[in-house]
């Protein structure tokens, strides 16, 4: 459907994918700002190129190389901006570590997919817990679920014994 100009299909193409793409420049410790501008570069390209994808089981790993892609030659561009001649630094290979990123990556998305199979109370605490770029306290995640401090961390066990379970489900091994 996207392929035929569907812009609902574009929707929830970009929306289905958006973290898989944001967690590589993350990785990669880029600022929010860098890091969006890789998500815009990457939904570009998938525009572009997503009639080049044969299989749609292979998009996630599209998604996974073409991102990693963009944030090594962003990382390349920046180092040539902050370099003198006397300092430059060769570009990294491309090929070095892209299949360990690969690996980690695809295995995020796994996890942020079983994360958003959980009850809604469950995964909002495991997002804020461990998704959540600001750092959340207990305090403020207490007052933000409504629950005691003291519940956090009982309530927390609980959430991450069901999303093992939902992960064991789909093949992922402790």
């Amino acid at each position: 459907m996207c392929l035929k100009g569907d812009a609902e299909a574009w929707e929830a193409l970009i929306t289905r994918y958006r973290r898989l793409i944001y967690s590589v420049p993350v990785r990669f410790g880029f600022s929010t700002a860098d890091a969006a501008d890789v998500f815009q570069a990457v939904c570009l390209k998938l525009i572009e190129h997503l009639h080049e994808v044969k299989d749609e089981t292979k998009v996630s790993a599209w998604l996974i190389t073409t991102t990693t892609r963009q944030c090594i030659h962003i990382k390349a561009l920046k180092r040539r901006e902050g370099s003198t001649d006397e300092e430059f630094e060769e570009p990294p290979d491309p090929a070095e570590n892209l299949e360990e990123v690969s690996i980690m990556v695809e295995q995020q998305h796994t996890v942020r997919e079983a994360v958003e199979q959980l009850s809604g109370r469950c995964r909002n605490l495991i997002e804020m817990l461990y998704f959540d770029v600001r750092s959340l306290s207990y305090d403020e995640i207490s007052q933000a679920m409504g629950m005691p401090v003291a519940s956090i961390g009982p309530t927390r066990a609980r959430c991450l014994d069901k999303l093992r379970i939902i992960l064991r489900r789909r093949g992922v091994k402790e």
